[in-house]
């Protein structure tokens, strides 16, 4: 057998802690200096809740119905272990060890590893639904590390129960990123003939990973809470609002809570976590006080998920009767803000969600992520709120942050002094930041901006301060931020793409508009509605469309979306010499598309898994075919592909392609 003990990071003599161990359990004494401190406390916490030294496997383990229960208790910390876990499953082929997840309380979740190690785990019961607590399985790394709170290594003849000792294990436990409570462990086990000991500072760092996970699910959790209770934080009231997620943390309150509890004589300042605390226990005394009603708390819902709860108090001065529920239905309406929405055409129920969401949002002097596809009209809604907003008597400035070099894109929206590079303007120029100072910014395509370029825009929003190119001067701003995107920003952040503090700063809400595939209904809609601007606009008759041309629209995929069949009702109006548009109209590229002859159709074979091809050469020749579709028009062509020019000129060079259809060769 190979001798492991020398590449131990503390010496270990298996032959010392094994007398020290037989007169402990025996005699209960322990020979001076015979044992880590740490294993002796484990020891004399095991014999204190009876566990059998001569066990040879775990004696309690959890039944299928309480796994499940366990599973969705910590759905969380699951889902944010997994990508660690399965790759532990590829790393530790053959390695002789296993990795396991377990629960606060020692309940093994997940376990992945070497097969032969796995199968050897079950003779002990190191498996799913096993309990490797110290109560349940004397001292080892799982249940010693939930004691004690640090990374732990327990080597064989260290383990309190007999039937163990020839096992080997490391663990670390797992925090809740907010409360820093222990809320799982993560393990690393083998058996000592073919265990390694080099295995703490890899536990350590599996364990950070999942909290690290766990904080962006938080995050991405607080902010599905916020945008679904918006509408409540929305409405003028007196009341005292104080909204909670599911783990009792306080996420955001209102102007009106500190007064409110003081009244009720509840110092939020003094005892408000003790508070909040007693909010969020059942059988909490705070919850029998004279002053506090059950009826106050509210689960706040996205569908059937419960997603916090927001507790709702009287302001005492009010004489009121009914529910907080009723409270929230009864406050003021949102119909002053419709007005400002009208010029977004459509009635289906996609659309109709989206722009009461958007009402709703208007009043709130907060940042806007609008997310959607390329051509949705996300401008037309950064219009619609910025009117309907406090901000509205200020203006609105626009920035298309695609298609822009970075001093460009630098100049225009910092601004700069003069003689600040070459070519500066006389007297310099007052950049989009300041030219929306009172009023609304809205920056389009934020996913392109660059990264040194994101740090300063930050800085903007944390400080409030501007400073021109070339100039040392800070200048006071105050503005609303708007920023629109058809990127997964949340991908774009995981792959270093996008800064994650700019990205929780510009996306405390979301909005997300709906494809036009997602609203085909409103096709007839918009056709009569583009039909009418254009005949206005040229003073020509307004052209109907034949039910056959409406069918046709309708059915197709719009992947340029509205944008896209503006231009199709243009073009077609444009070429129709009668009253009436027919398919005879339609622009030619538009019915090779909508007769599968677009690029997809055209490359569907060459790109097919069969041929064997790569998915940079996929990539090539879809671009090439969209390209000579758009007869050469990048613009056209970007927004077809769903992205930003200037990521498809970096494509175009990457790939060495012309943008002129004749010079592109698939």
């Amino acid at each position: 057998m190979k001798n492991l003990n020398k590449h131990a990071p503390y010496n270990i003599n298996s032959g010392k802690v094994d007398l020290a161990w037989d007169r402990y359990v025996n005699c209960g004494e322990l020979p001076k200096n015979s044992i880590r401190k740490i294993i002796s406390d484990s020891w004399a916490r095991c014999l204190e809740d009876g566990v059998d030294p001569s066990s040879s496997k775990t004696r309690l383990s959890v039944n299928d119905k309480t796994y499940k229960i366990l599973l969705k208790d910590n759905a969380q910390l699951v889902e944010a272990a997994k990508p660690v876990m399965e790759h532990a499953r590829n790393l530790l082929a053959g390695s002789g060890s296993m990795m396991i997840l377990a629960d606060k309380n020692g309940i093994c979740l997940h376990v992945e590893g070497d097969r032969k190690t796995v199968e050897d785990g079950y003779d002990i019961q190191l498996a799913v639904r096993a309990n490797w607590s110290e109560r349940a399985a004397g001292t080892n790394a799982i249940g010693t590390v939930l004691s004690v709170g640090m990374p732990i290594q327990i080597n064989t003849s260290e383990h309190f129960c007999e039937g163990i000792k020839s096992w080997t294990c490391t663990a670390m436990v797992i925090r809740d990123p907010g409360s820093q409570e222990i809320i799982g462990a993560l393990d690393l086990s083998g058996l000592t003939s073919d265990f390694s000991y080099h295995t703490q500072a890899l536990v350590v760092e599996a364990a950070g990973r999942i909290e690290s996970r766990l904080v962006g699910i938080r995050l991405e959790e607080k902010n599905r809470l916020l945008n679904a209770a918006v509408s409540i934080f929305s409405s003028p009231t007196n009341d005292a609002l104080m909204l909670l997620d599911n783990y009792g943390s306080l996420i955001k309150t209102n102007e009106n809570v500190a007064s409110n509890l003081a009244m009720r004589g509840v110092d939020l300042k003094n005892n408000g976590k003790n508070f909040i605390h007693d909010i969020n226990n059942q059988e909490s005394k705070m919850l029998e006080a004279e002053w506090f009603r059950n009826e106050w708390i509210e689960p706040v819902m996205e569908g059937q998920d419960q997603l916090g709860s927001m507790l709702i108090i009287p302001s005492p001065h009010s004489v009121y009767v009914g529910s907080s529920k009723d409270r929230i239905n009864r406050r003021s309406s949102l119909d002053d803000d419709k007005k400002y929405f009208k010029d977004i055409i459509g009635s289906s129920s996609a659309l109709k969600e989206t722009i009461n969401k958007a009402q709703r949002l208007a009043s709130l002097p907060v940042p806007i992520l609008i997310k959607g596809e390329t051509g949705v009209g996300k401008e037309m809604f950064a219009k619609a709120i910025h009117a309907a907003g406090p901000n509205s008597k200020g203006a609105l400035i626009t920035l298309n942050c695609g298609g822009l070099s970075r001093d460009l894109i630098t100049s225009e929206l910092f601004g700069y002094v003069e003689g600040a590079f070459t070519g500066a303007i006389r007297g310099g120029k007052k950049g989009k930041i300041e030219a929306a100072d009172g009023g609304t910014l809205f920056l389009d395509e934020i996913g392109e901006l660059p990264l040194d370029i994101q740090a300063n825009f930050l800085r903007v929003l944390q400080e409030g301060e501007i400073c021109r190119l070339g100039d040392h001067q800070q200048r006071k701003v105050n503005f609303r931020i708007l920023v629109a995107t058809n990127r997964d920003l949340n991908h774009d952040v995981k792959e270093g793409l996008f800064r994650m503090d700019l990205f929780y700063r510009i996306s405390v809400i979301t909005l997300s508009i709906p494809s036009l595939r997602e609203r085909k209904n409103d096709v007839d809609m918009l056709i009569d509605f583009f039909a009418d601007e254009i005949a206005k606009r040229d003073g020509a008759k307004k052209k109907s469309f034949a039910p056959d041309v409406i069918k046709t629209l309708k059915s197709y995929k719009w992947p340029g979306n509205i944008r896209e069949l503006r231009n199709i009702v243009e073009c077609s109006v444009l070429m129709c010499q009668t009253e009436t548009v027919s398919l005879e109209d339609l622009p030619s590229e538009f019915d090779n598309e909508a007769n599968g002859n677009s690029e997809d159709g055209v490359f569907k074979n060459a790109i097919s898994i069969d041929n064997n091809i790569s998915l940079e050469d996929a990539e090539r020749l879809i671009i090439i075919a969209a390209i000579k579709s758009k007869n050469g028009n990048i613009t056209k062509t970007a927004n077809h592909l769903g992205m930003a020019k200037s990521t498809l000129y970096l494509k175009l060079k990457k790939y060495g392609l012309d943008r002129k259809p004749k010079m592109l060769q698939s």
